[in-house]
């Protein structure tokens, strides 16, 4: 489909043409690469969020609340505590978010691998995209060109 329109910013006149594109390869390295950079951001977010979690249950006393409820049914003795410290809250944490950072990237990679093996087989994603191809104009600005001027 071929329609005039104007370009957003201004430059001119477009024309528009659908395209049918084919995803066929993920390059793994950079699969790989990115998804630990998002993963990583990801994990860094959650750290972040159970840290300030954690501030806001033991500021508000949930942690003794909860205790003492264990104690009642005798899940802990008298005198322990399900939490331990806020440091090892936090490595705790940590690990739980470096295995599931590590765990992600690991998955995308693979799963980038077998892609690629099955597009192999299959050929592909196909998908169609519309392109605008900018048009030249006459130059004088109102679509008129300089042949019909004396």
């Amino acid at each position: 489909m071929i329609g005039g329109g104007v370009d957003l910013d201004g430059a001119g006149p477009t024309a528009r043409r659908r395209v049918r594109r084919i995803l066929r390869k993920f390059d793994p390295w950079t699969v790989l690469k990115v998804s630990s950079v998002l993963s990583g951001l990801a994990a860094l977010a959650f750290v972040l969020l159970s840290v300030m979690l954690w501030a806001v249950v033991s500021r508000l006393g949930f942690t003794s609340a909860f205790d003492s409820a264990a104690e009642r049914v005798a899940l802990i003795g008298p005198g322990e505590s399900l939490f331990k410290t806020g440091g090892e809250y936090m490595r705790g944490m940590v690990l739980l978010a470096a295995s599931w950072m590590m765990g992600v990237t690991a998955m995308t990679t693979v799963g980038s691998v077998l892609y690629n093996l099955l597009a192999e087989l299959v050929g592909g994603v196909e998908f169609t995209v519309i392109e605008e191809i900018p048009v030249a104009s006459g130059g004088y600005g109102d679509g008129s060109s300089a042949r019909g001027a004396v």
